[in-house]
């Protein structure tokens, strides 16, 4: 099961890598250059899929109808509700947006946790990208 939990990491990581495109631009200042690298889009594909993972699980979660996983089907509501909103400000190049971004990493990281708990491939994997949308969440 580890060596699952481990390949399904790898698989995500390599993923996020190879799809992620970063944007550069260029602005020009009277004294300097400045290189800003745009991390938004690479932030708004890491909720995206995180938001796609959330979906499964509380499908999976109101199929099954455990009791034990309820709370896991709560975390996992909050946590699209708040990437949704996130990617929405991220889009929108919000003044809010690095405000929002922490909260939604917390988020991310609670939902995390509690689908660590449990041994469902789909559970794993959610725990698996909301991480990763939470590092690139406090990243920005």
């Amino acid at each position: 099961m580890k060596k699952l939990i481990l390949v399904l990491a790898a698989l995500g990581y390599i993923a996020t890598v190879t799809t992620a495109k970063t944007t550069f631009s260029i602005t020009k200042t009277s004294k300097m250059v400045v290189l800003s690298e745009d991390k938004h889009f690479a932030c708004i594909e890491a909720c995206d899929t995180c938001i796609a993972s959330c979906k499964k699980v509380v499908a999976v979660c109101a199929k099954e109808k455990n009791a034990k996983m309820a709370e896991c089907k709560k975390l996992c509501k909050e946590c699209i509700t708040v990437c949704t909103n996130t990617v929405k400000l991220m889009k929108e190049k919000s003044a809010n947006c690095k405000n929002k971004c922490l909260e939604c990493a917390k988020v991310c990281e609670k939902c995390a946790t509690e689908c660590d708990k449990f041994d469902t491939a789909d559970c794993k994997k959610c725990a698996i990208d909301c991480r990763n949308a939470a590092n690139h969440c406090r990243g920005m």
